[in-house]
C-alpha cells in the first residue's frame, strides 16, 4: 500500500507526539526511581502485590508506568505502519 503525502504527514505528527509522551513518562519514572531508590519493574511487582503503602506518589508512579507502556506500544505501531 502506497502512503499518501497527507497520511505520511499525519503519521509523522503522531510519531512526534508519541516521542514527546514517551520522553515525558521516562523522565517521570526516573524521578520516582531516584526518589524511592527502586526500579520501576520492582516497584510494579511490589505495588501490585500490596507490599507498598497508599502514598499518592505510588498511584502516580503506577499510572505513569502503564501510560509509558501504552505510548511505547503506540510508537512501535506507528513505526511499523510508516514502513
Amino acid at each position: 500500500m502506497q502512503l499518501t503525502k497527507e497520511l505520511k504527514t499525519s503519521l509523522k505528527r503522531e510519531h512526534d507526539l508519541c516521542l514527546n509522551a514517551v520522553a515525558f513518562y521516562r523522565k517521570a519514572l526516573k524521578d520516582f526511581e531516584k526518589k524511592y531508590n527502586l526500579s520501576t519493574s520492582v516497584f510494579l511487582k511490589k505495588f501490585e502485590t500490596g507490599k507498598l503503602g497508599d502514598e499518592a506518589d505510588f498511584f502516580d508512579w503506577y499510572a505513569f508506568a502503564r501510560l509509558s507502556h501504552q505510548w511505547q506500544d503506540t510508537l512501535a505501531a506507528l513505526r511499523s505502519a510508516s514502513k
